[in-house]
């Protein structure tokens, strides 16, 4: 068994995995990678390639069976445990976190381990996962400040991927628009905007163009809605872009996942939200309101028929992009 210092557990969506996978790079510059652990799911297997030291070591736990799951991930890990008492591990959400961080902790009591046991919650309210997490975490990181903060959490702000990449450069001779609503949410989206570019002027179609998020499997359907009310060159698709400047765009229409509002408000105000309702905690909502009463994205969906890009400097106090920077400062301390 490798020796393993310092473990990331995520897993069920990118809200998730994209944290942990920025924890994990950062961590390698200053710990040895080879110490280091990602277990994920197969959804979280889709975003290996992000990992940019390969000593990092990962583990794939994947069954659509909730019981199979559990056993495997038990099996998987419990040597793991034997062979590393002085783990610190941090879940940073979905299903995959609380069997793992539930094991450990039992290690910690029948053993006699010292695993250190940490977590992260993105939005204003705990999920499901972290809500049974909570209980045996040390510490819990939030995203969100709270009036009456309890004992454990530590507010450290909301996740950012990084602020200091290439991004891409817009024709400013055009209003340039962006749907971003993830692979969930991007077909209620698309209707919206369908809809609103339906009663926009013809004449400022033509001095538009449009970025639209869609999967994969829906381009071809929604490409042929928009080839009838725009022009072809006036619109492009994709699926998923690692280079977005949203300080470039006139108008933003978004879901309200963490990720998205606070990575987007750190550059604009040019933002039109739209929550994710189905979620049973409905998280986004409440992410959104959070930052509605303090007057940040627009109040009315409506694309503008001229550059709305404000030249002054804009500045959003209500964020901090360092994160992971303080996370680890205190996992490692």
């Amino acid at each position: 068994m490798k020796k393993i210092k310092f473990i990331a557990i995520a897993g069920s969506s990118a809200g998730h995995i994209l944290p942990a996978i920025k924890y994990l790079n950062s961590l390698s510059e200053i710990k040895e990678p080879s110490k280091i652990l990602f277990i994920t799911n197969d959804i979280g297997k889709n975003y290996l390639h992000k990992i940019k030291n390969n000593k990092i070591n990962k583990l794939i736990v994947s069954s659509k069976n909730k019981f199979s799951f559990i056993l495997k991930i038990f099996l998987k890990v419990s040597l793991l445990f034997l062979f590393n008492r002085k783990l610190i591990l941090i879940g940073f959400g979905g299903f995959i976190t609380t069997p793992i961080l539930l094991i450990s902790k039992l290690f910690n009591i029948i053993f006699l381990s010292s695993n250190k046991i940490y977590i992260h919650e993105q939005n204003t309210i705990f999920g499901l996962a972290n809500k049974i997490n909570y209980l045996i975490a040390k510490n819990v990181f939030i995203s969100f400040p709270k009036v009456n903060i309890r004992c454990k959490e530590i507010f450290v702000g909301n996740f950012f991927l990084d602020t200091n990449k290439p991004r891409q450069k817009l024709d400013d001779k055009f209003v340039n628009v962006l749907l971003m609503g993830g692979s969930a949410g991007s077909l209620e989206l698309n209707n919206k905007m369908l809809e609103e570019i339906k009663i926009l002027d013809r004449k400022y179609i033509k001095k538009t163009k449009f970025f639209i998020q869609i999967p994969d499997v829906y381009v071809d359907i929604y490409k042929k809605k928009y080839e009838d009310l725009v022009d072809n060159d006036n619109f492009s698709f994709f699926v998923f872009e690692n280079n977005l400047n949203f300080k470039e765009y006139d108008f933003i229409l978004s879901r309200s996942g963490s990720g998205s509002i606070n990575e987007i408000l750190y550059y604009t105000n040019n933002v039109f939200f739209m929550p994710h309702l189905i979620s049973r905690d409905q998280h986004q909502k409440i992410n959104l309101n959070y930052f509605s009463s303090h007057n940040m994205s627009l109040k009315k969906f409506q694309i503008p028929n001229k550059k709305n890009i404000i030249s002054k400097f804009y500045f959003n106090s209500l964020i901090n992009p360092h994160t992971i920077e303080k996370i680890i400062c205190y996992t490692t301390r």
